[in-house]
């Protein structure tokens, strides 16, 4: 049974945010905490199974990532409900009444944003079915109805207990994912210098072997589309397993344009990026294979020009799941 409630798109809480007093031996300590569980992780254990061995649990966020500045938005909730008599005058909800109408969903502003982003293409929630969205979410909300029934990440499963609990390492789902300071700086100078991305694009060598697929007769245009539509890992594995569309992937041109098939949530680079901004020689197939690794949310990430990032592709992640469900109903409303 939960006591708190989370937010429907996130799955991060609205109160109950700690933030450690900064020390050396905080420092340390926590230090020592996330490192035990971050090996653990890559031993495909759980963090829930790693022994605290009598040392003291800490139980909150690194000052370093976040400080109370950063987390303000989660303690401002909004909500989406449903009130039958607002049609014939000024609505109301009753608080632990037997007589209210149905269950509020309760999120943050932020998130919403992304879900419109999402459902729409643009941030224009005017066109969003409301009452439509309302039932989808009502109908995926959790045995203790204190979130949906969606995929919001192994550490937001693990921190939504009675209260919300602050897990060191994953103060990433407490930093705000669309105020994200310190990217545009990353995005204009440290990008644009960074010599590992400016490496030539290497000539894929056939070493005798002849393209033979149904993709190698099919117009490149058609097979570009087709990829477009497939995640990275996906995409991978196709490359893997036909030759043609090996050959095809090798054009830098591909991977310039795959970035923003593929990072829909990255808004701020194919909108502040365009050809003049980058270098000439920019290896865009490196670049999206960085930009994959280090805008995932994981467990220990302290990269504070991205990490901002990371969460918003978590969230982001949550509304398709949401937009999936949500489009469906629209179509048989």
């Amino acid at each position: 049974m939960a006591y708190d409630c989370y937010c429907a798109i996130c799955g991060v809480g609205f109160c109950g945010m700690l933030i450690e007093t900064p020390s050396e031996t905080a420092t340390e300590r926590r230090r020592r905490w996330i490192e035990k569980r971050s090996q653990a992780l890559q031993a495909g254990q759980s963090i829930d199974q790693v022994p605290q061995e009598g040392e003291e649990p800490v139980r909150s966020y690194d000052p370093k990532i976040v400080g109370w500045e950063n987390v303000a938005w989660l303690y401002k909730a909004y909500c989406l409900g449903f009130n039958p008599q607002a049609a014939s005058g000024k609505g109301n909800y009753g608080s632990g009444t037997d007589d209210t109408p149905g269950p509020v969903i309760p999120f943050h502003g932020c998130c919403f944003e992304i879900l419109t982003r999402v459902l729409t293409g643009s941030t224009d929630s005017s066109t969003i079915d409301m009452k439509v969205l309302y039932n989808v979410m009502t109908e995926l909300s959790n045995e203790s109805s204190s979130a949906l029934r969606l995929n919001y990440g192994d550490d937001i499963r693990r921190a939504q207990g009675r209260y919300w609990e602050c897990i060191p390492g994953a103060e990433y789902c407490a930093t705000h994912p669309t105020e994200t300071s310190g990217l545009d700086d990353f995005l204009k100078k440290d990008m644009t210098t960074d010599s590992k991305f400016e490496k030539p694009f290497a000539q894929f060598d056939l070493k005798g072997r002849s393209p033979a697929s149904p993709f190698g007769k099919l117009p490149l245009e058609l097979v570009y589309q087709i990829c477009s539509y497939l995640p990275g890992d996906s995409l991978k594995a196709l490359t893997q397993a036909s030759l043609s569309v090996q050959v095809v992937t090798q054009d830098n041109w591909f991977w310039k344009r795959f970035i923003q098939w593929d990072m829909p949530w990255f808004w701020e680079f194919y909108t502040s990026q365009n050809p003049r901004d980058l270098p000439a020689n920019v290896n865009y197939k490196r670049l999206y294979m960085w930009l994959d690794k280090m805008t995932a949310a994981r467990y220990g990430m302290d990269d504070l020009a991205l990490i901002g990032v990371a969460n918003r592709r978590r969230i982001w992640g949550v509304c398709e799941e949401l937009a999936s469900q949500y489009h469906k109903a629209v179509a048989v409303a």
